[in-house]
């Protein structure tokens, strides 16, 4: 069924907005993007990428808190016959106003409105405060901003909110305290155009903020006619809903009927557990409830998912505001993939994110090649685009293991030994511009001890006041080394069982490494002399992936066991491996042809593997998982409130008194503004576990590998993740003390 409404819908980028009158979409004049009427309800097509063979879809339907039964079941319908029209491949999401996805928000700058009434009243906004000549606007949201009026009375003011207060022809803007400054500068933004737009560049507008007197506030509450400053109170609005595991992810298969029943799956949940001939409920504590639909499902229940959602928010007991999205079977976006363990459909059509320029070959139109760089990309290590130098500067190392014991001279003569129950500081100094700058890893072994974890925080604290500028800080847990640390060594990184409490003699997994002399050894990488390390593994044959080479010891004799899929280079580097662990025999080991002896040792030959290949994970993880940028707030009271932002994130969104997470699902950089407040600098680490305690991933704050930037300071790399870079775009911004004077100026030329 077609719609002459969407005749030439979603044709080009941009956004396009229809509103629902009488059953039936009406498209939405340009210039009332944005605003939108309580009583109504909305259909957003947005349409992004370069031409009609490559063009991606988003629809929304959006659902005023006033708006009619009538029109949310249409919005819902009149989405489906759009999507249809549009080849079946868009993006839906349900939207209702208060509670908009960063996405839908991210369309609207610098803020959207909601405005009273609907089309019933032919869309003439229905003041909050007729027939009065006052009006009070209400600003939410600190990076999304939502703008809604307000009764016009001292009752509706709180500390946490700006507000601004329309008498006439004077616009009072009444700034929250602490307020960062991309907020300033967009509730300012907001105020002269609500100047331009409904009084014709004649008003006058005041600021009132921290910096203003008595008698300015005084004047506020004069023109609102009630209240004093000492009236304004906290309001602690929140978005949370009640779930069974607040950080949980959840899985059902949906079988339809009159009522819905939910069959459980269970985790790691896999692409294979997807049948194309159902329906299926992803529920995230971050990114709201998924339908997926499969390929081969029943025509009248694809289009009726929006029903299937409501009685699942029903069952669950969740508020109708939950954010929905429908995605169909070979649609699904990242940010749905990202939630199971394994997506074997990884090829993508856009470069955005990339973060090393051999990333590109995975983008190719020839399979052989992009196979060969999905599998180089899934097999190198962690943050490969990483590098502030080729690691050819000095270092110190430092272990904790109870005491701080200085062990750079072992390190230097070759031999780069962790073991994974201790914890190490790495001080790496290196020039840039002439001058001298530092990276601090702090890596943490899978075993390390709380007390050895916090003694080495605390060293890094130090050293970071010692060096003062030009340092970045970088968490690494064990398995996740940067390509940059790993080059620090040269590629001659083993990780260990043991350490201090063994007294660092050799051990395995099953402590019996002095009765049988048996440790397994994993040695992978891509590029000799930078990224190779061995790491000790459990001596069972589970441990075997067909794409790595392993050294399996013996009392006599060292097997090289070469995995199928492994690459030259490391097999290569296994002999300096081997020759650096012990002097014994040595058997090469073709995997397929491996003797009797070999799976004795291991305890008997292994089962078979859904997946034998560890790397075809780490692709997925590292080049389709979503980029997102988050804003994190540390109030006066020291709660910490996050806030995301759309997909078109820019530079321009990040505050020089703010503080940022970026996140590519490999690696979390915290971009941290040179003008935080000191409770910040203090809560950073407690941002990074909060940030990661509810995401629902499989991550952990232990297993999570985190680039602490400042501004100023950042890598190419994490430039790269932005659109656009300027160097010197916060010494060109206009101060905040500088955009006031310049209103005051309009001020001035208004009453001319």
């Amino acid at each position: 069924m077609e719609h002459p409404a969407f005749a030439d819908a979603g044709g080009n980028p941009g956004i396009e907005i229809w509103t629902i009158d009488k059953f039936e979409p009406v498209p939405v004049s340009s210039k009332l993007y944005g605003k939108f009427f309580n009583g109504d309800s909305y259909i957003v097509l947005k349409t992004t990428g370069k031409d009609g063979s490559s063009l991606n879809h988003d629809a929304h339907f959006w659902l005023g808190s006033k708006t009619t039964q009538d029109k949310k079941g249409s919005a819902a319908i009149l989405t489906v016959t759009l999507d249809d029209m549009l080849g079946g491949k868009a993006v839906h999401h349900r939207e209702v106003q208060g509670h908009e996805s960063s996405l839908f928000l991210g369309y609207f700058k610098p803020a959207i409105r909601y405005l009273e009434g609907g089309n019933e009243s032919g869309f003439t906004e229905v003041e909050t405060n007729a027939g009065a000549e006052k009006r009070l606007l209400k600003l939410s949201g600190c990076d999304n901003m939502r703008i809604e009026e307000v009764e016009a009375d001292a009752s509706s003011l709180t500390k946490d909110h700006c507000f601004i207060l329309e008498v006439e022809h004077d616009i009072f803007v009444l700034m929250p305290e602490g307020a960062k400054a991309t907020q300033r500068r967009k509730i300012i933004s907001v105020a002269n155009s609500l100047r331009d737009d409904y009084h014709n560049g004649r008003a006058t507008i005041e600021i009132i903020d921290e910096f203003s007197t008595s008698e300015d506030y005084g004047l506020f509450f004069e023109a609102l006619g009630s209240g004093s400053v000492d009236d304004l109170t906290s309001e602690d609005s929140s978005s949370t809903y009640a779930r069974d595991d607040i950080s949980a992810v959840y899985l059902y298969r949906v079988l339809t009927g009159d009522e819905i029943e939910l069959v459980s799956l269970n985790k790691p949940y896999k692409q294979s557990q997807l049948s194309s001939d159902n329906v299926y409920v992803l529920d995230t504590p971050c990114s709201g409830v998924y339908v997926w639909v499969g390929s081969e499902v029943d025509g009248e229940i694809r289009n009726t998912y929006h029903e299937i959602a409501n009685q699942y928010l029903e069952v669950k007991g969740y508020p109708a505001w939950v954010n929905v999205t429908k995605v169909r079977e070979g649609a699904e976006s990242s940010t749905f993939k990202q939630y199971f363990h394994n997506w074997e459909t990884i090829q993508m059509f856009s470069t955005k994110g990339l973060v090393t320029e051999s990333d590109a070959g995975y983008f190719s139109e020839d399979a052989e090649k992009s196979a060969s760089t999905a599998k180089q990309i899934g097999k190198s290590a962690a943050a490969r685009g990483y590098m502030p130098d080729q690691g050819d500067g000095s270092y110190t190392v430092t272990r904790i293991t109870g005491e701080q014991q200085d062990i750079t001279e072992t390190f230097e003569s070759g031999v780069a030994r962790f073991y994974q129950s201790e914890v190490y500081v790495i001080k790496y100094q290196y020039s840039i511009d002439d001058a001298d700058a530092y990276v601090i890893y702090l890596w943490i072994g899978t075993d390390a001890s709380n007390d050895d974890k916090q003694a080495g925080l605390e060293l890094v604290n130090q050293l970071e006041d010692e060096l003062e500028g030009g340092v970045t800080l970088v968490k690494v847990p064990q398995g996740k080394e940067p390509k940059h640390f790993l080059s620090i060594f040269k590629g001659q990184l083993s990780i260990l069982f043991g350490g201090s409490d063994t007294d660092y003699k050799p051990v395995n997994s099953r402590g019996t490494y002095e009765e049988d002399s048996v440790r397994l050894f994993r040695v992978e990488g891509t590029e000799l002399g930078v990224d190779m390390r061995g790491q000790q593994v459990t001596e069972t044959a589970d441990s075997l992936e067909d794409d790595d080479v392993y050294v399996l010891e013996s009392p006599e004799t060292i097997y090289i066991w070469i995995g199928k899929e492994s690459n030259e280079t490391e097999q290569e580097a296994v002999n300096n491996f081997v020759q650096a662990l012990v002097d014994k025999e040595i058997t090469t080991v073709q995997q397929g042809e491996e003797p009797d002896e070999f799976w004795e040792l291991l305890g008997g030959a292994p089962e078979e593997k859904e997946d034998p290949s560890g790397w075809r994970l780490a692709v997925n993880r590292r080049v389709t998982t979503p980029r997102t940028l988050t804003a994190a707030t540390v109030t006066v009271t020291k709660k910490i409130k996050f806030e995301d932002f759309d997909d078109e994130y820019s530079q321009q969104d990040l505050s020089d008194d703010g503080v940022y997470i970026l996140d590519t699902g490999e690696e979390l950089y915290l971009w941290q503004g040179n003008n935080i407040p000191e409770r910040v600098k203090m809560a950073r680490l407690d941002i990074i576990k909060e940030y990661i305690e509810d995401d629902g991933l499989e991550r952990t704050v232990d297993s999570a590998l985190v680039i602490f930037v400042k501004q100023g300071q950042e890598p190419s790399v994490f430039k790269k993740l932005f659109s656009e870079w300027d160097n010197d775009m916060w010494d060109n911004q206009a101060s905040y003390e500088d955009i006031k004077n310049e209103t005051k100026a309009a001020n001035s030329k208004g009453d001319e």
